[in-house]
């Protein structure tokens, strides 16, 4: 049997296995994929079964992997496609909603009205259009979307830095992909991101980006200031490049750690809204 035939086999041995055994189903591809490893369809098979079964992280790790390894896919284009029409419907709904500070309290007897009827495995899963539901549900989407362009072997200054304000929710869940955006910064040397001080407030985050720029650190080359090129250009002339830059730079973070007890979802919400063009236009 061709290498071909066994892993169209395999591959329908899995499929046949989904709806009565959905383990067994996943121990055939990954034996599949353990044998042919640059084969695409085994690798899609197992993306469209943790899709349909929402293991969202698993799903998102091997749609990674795909537009890492098979980029010259269409199917891949068009799971990414979808991914970023939905980012741009959410960000949409989250315009229309009542910041997440101003949501006022229900009462006992309002909250006992609504009642979540029984659903069914295949039925389709509304949210409640609040914010307390909507935002973060649109935050993992867009977390998902620009993982796949920060972390490829290109630079994209803009994606990694959505993705480190991104990671704020639901903190320490993020902590490794934290760490791995931190290394990637150090191996490029420098980092851009003039939006960092609108809208990162976590303490564990702003103190790793404050150490970057230490000799421990590796004297890491920040430009998370807006403008901050002029501002180089302005302390060459008037103070000196290292004088001036490093004093702006640590006034904005002694301000910025001041902000850490501010409402996060809140701060999301305005990122959401006020970056919503550069958003979508940064989206794979």
């Amino acid at each position: 049997m061709s290498a071909q035939k066994d892993c169209e086999f395999l591959v329908k041995r899995a499929r046949d296995l989904v709806s009565e055994d959905p383990c067994a189903a996943k121990a055939w591809l990954i034996t599949a994929r353990t044998l042919y490893p640059a084969d695409f369809t085994i690798q899609y098979e197992m993306y469209i079964i943790e899709r349909n079964s929402e293991r969202t992280a698993s799903a998102g790790r091997l749609l990674y992997d795909m537009f890492i390894n098979f980029p010259d896919q269409p199917i891949i284009w068009r799971e990414i496609s979808i991914i970023t029409m939905a980012c741009d419907k959410l960000l949409d709904v989250v315009g229309g909603l009542v910041p997440p500070n101003q949501i006022p309290t229900k009462s006992s007897e309002d909250q006992g009205r609504f009642k979540p009827k029984a659903r069914k495995g295949n039925e389709l899963k509304l949210l409640p259009c609040t914010s307390k539901h909507v935002l973060p549900f649109c935050l993992q989407l867009m977390l998902a979307c620009f993982k796949l362009r920060a972390f490829t072997d290109s630079r994209d200054d803009l994606s990694l830095g959505h993705v480190v304000v991104l990671l704020q929710y639901d903190w320490p869940q993020g902590e490794m992909l934290f760490l791995k955006a931190i290394e990637k910064i150090c191996q490029q040397g420098s980092f851009q991101y003039e939006n960092f001080f609108n809208y990162v407030t976590n303490i564990d985050m702003l103190e790793e980006f404050a150490y970057l720029r230490t000799p421990e650190g590796g004297r890491i080359q920040l430009e998370l200031l807006p403008n901050q090129g002029m501002l180089i250009k302005h302390h060459t002339v008037t103070r000196g490049i290292t004088k001036g830059v490093k004093e702006d730079f640590r006034l904005a973070m002694e301000r910025q750690v001041s902000r850490c007890g501010e409402n996060l979802l809140s701060v999301l919400h305005r990122f959401c809204i006020n970056e919503k063009v550069i958003i979508i236009q940064s989206l794979p």
